[in-house]
């Protein structure tokens, strides 16, 4: 595993391009939330997959570095 600093993590996050990957992110979780009212109970398991979805980039966004 590759050891990282909280300063390099803290730079990471300040970049502009992970601004955007995690605004690209935050998209997808609305757009997630979007199909799910308009078509939640049609089919049981793409309404699993929308909530997995919605789920896994809501992880992917809470990660800390104390998490390392």
């Amino acid at each position: 595993m590759i050891e990282i600093t909280k300063a390099d993590f803290d730079d990471w996050k300040s970049s502009k391009v992970t601004k955007a990957f995690f605004q690209a992110a935050e998209e997808r979780v609305e757009d997630c939330k979007d199909m799910l009212a308009g078509s939640a109970g049609v089919d049981t398991l793409q309404d699993r997959f929308l909530v997995g979805m919605i789920q896994a980039y809501r992880e992917m966004q809470d990660f800390r570095v104390v998490e390392f």
